[in-house]
Order: C-alpha cells, then structure tokens, then sequence
C-alpha cells in the first residue's frame, strides 16, 4: 500500500496541473495603394517568429511549374531543406535562376518535360528568374519556422495550433513588402497583440532585373 502512494501523489498532482492550450492566431491583410496598383491578396505570406526555439517543419518535396511563359505557384513557401522541381509545361525552352544570397542557383537551359530540382537549405527569400524571358518572375520563401500560411483572396489568414508564448507576427507581399507586430499567447490559449496588418504599396516600382550573369537581357530569343 505504501508503494502506491508515491504513484497516486504524481498522479494527482499531473491531474491538477494546468494544461496548456493551443490557438488559432487569425486576422485580415489590407493594402494602403495608389492609382493603378492591385496587390494579389492571396500571395500575401504571413507567418509567425517564435520568441524562442521551435520545431522546424521536416523537409519536402514541392513543384514549380512552368506553364505559358509563367511559374506557377508565383509565390512558395517551403520548410528549410526542402527540394523544389521545376518542371517546363511549355513548347519552348528555359532556364530559371536565382541571385539571392546564399540560394543562388542556375538550371541551365532545359526543354518540355520534368525539369530540373534544387535543395534549399537556407532560409531568406528567394527571387527565381528566367535567363531567357525576363518577365518571368516567382518568389520562394525558405521558412525556419514552421507557423506560416498565405491569405485568401479577401486577405483572410489563419494560423492554427500555435502553442503559448511570444511571437512576431509578419506579413509579406511583393508589392506591399513586409509589416509586423507583436503577440502574446497565453497558457490558456488567449492571443493578444494587433492581428490586422496593413501593408503599403504605394512605393512599389516595377524594375527590370539582370540576367544570370548581371548584365542587362538581349533581344528575347525562342527555343
């Protein structure tokens, strides 16, 4: 009998603990614009910085496509360690590339069928281009964290099962760059801070980028 106390005081003592409770951080993306300009609201990413250590999300595989002179999705997010294919959808020939520090990669010149992958160990932005079409644009987010999600069409967000503790909450866009702000989840599961972020694109400008080696693009070739 007196074994079974200690097993029954823990027992007790675990039952009469607190358990703590995970929430549903959502909110609304709005964009301050000027005459002409219409951000797409649902390629606004909106994620969430932990204070502390997390858990990053395990790596996977994704897929950008090439189809009709565009990548599709324009914009990706991806857990630190994961592989993008690009496959070409397309009767004609290109060759993506990226610039960015620390993810810098060139496919080469490649025609219809599966493509080419990279591996993305990095975590930052990544601006993928085509050598050879230079309207052609998309953008890869490399997230060490694993609370991330993009808005909907309205600019609705959600993110779910984010346990207690302090974050930064952070939306981007490519027209509107990036805007945060504070939050707080207790124990309980309550959230607290500003949940509607506004972002400004009336300092967007459209400019035209190099090719994968820093020159200006020649005359567009087909292939």
């Amino acid at each position: 009998m007196r074994r079974l106390l200690p097993a029954v005081a823990c027992a007790l003592t675990a039952l009469a603990a607190p358990s703590l409770a995970a929430a549903t951080v959502s909110g609304k993306i709005s964009f301050v614009t000027k005459r002409g300009q219409n951000p797409v609201a649902n390629e606004t990413l909106v994620w969430l910085e932990p204070a502390g250590k997390t858990v990053r999300k395990p790596p996977q595989t994704f897929q950008m496509m090439t189809r009709g002179k565009t990548l599709v999705p324009h914009v990706l997010a991806i857990p630190v360690g994961s592989t993008v294919e690009f496959p070409n959808d397309d009767p004609i020939s290109h060759n993506l590339f990226s610039l960015s520090s620390n993810n810098t990669f060139d496919l080469g010149l490649y025609r219809r069928g599966a493509g080419k992958s990279h591996k993305f160990d990095t975590p930052g932005v990544v601006n993928v281009y085509c050598n050879v079409h230079p309207n052609m644009s998309a953008v890869i987010h490399v997230m060490a964290t694993p609370y991330y999600t993009l808005a909907d069409a309205a600019g609705n967000y959600a993110l779910a099962d984010i346990p207690p503790g302090k974050y930064r909450l952070v939306a981007w866009n490519e027209q509107g760059g990036t805007t945060n702000s504070d939050l707080d989840v207790s124990a309980a599961g309550a959230v607290s801070g500003a949940l509607a972020l506004t972002l400004d694109s009336r300092n967007y400008r459209i400019t035209q980028h190099m090719d994968k080696n820093g020159k200006p693009y020649q005359a567009p070739k087909e292939y």
